[in-house]
């Protein structure tokens, strides 16, 4: 039997993130917790703002909360 192969298709290269789609995105993240027992550390708050203001990227705020766990985990 013959089954027909997928063709490649090459990633579409997407804009970067304006302002509008990052401050969506934290929005989109608090709606989602909404409910769930989920408390934001002032640090964690400052992070997810400069990223909806462009400061910081989201690897880099997955990089500081990922670190800042590691950190925490250490300590106790």
């Amino acid at each position: 039997m013959n089954f027909p192969t997928r063709s490649i298709q090459p990633l579409q290269v997407c804009s970067p993130a304006t302002e509008q789609s990052r401050q969506r995105l934290v929005a989109a993240i608090i709606f989602y917790t909404n409910g769930i027992p989920f408390l934001v550390k002032p640090s964690q708050q400052q992070a997810l703002d400069l990223y909806s203001r462009g400061r910081l990227t989201i690897d880099e705020v997955v990089y500081y909360l990922e670190s800042a766990a590691k950190h925490e985990a250490n300590a106790a």
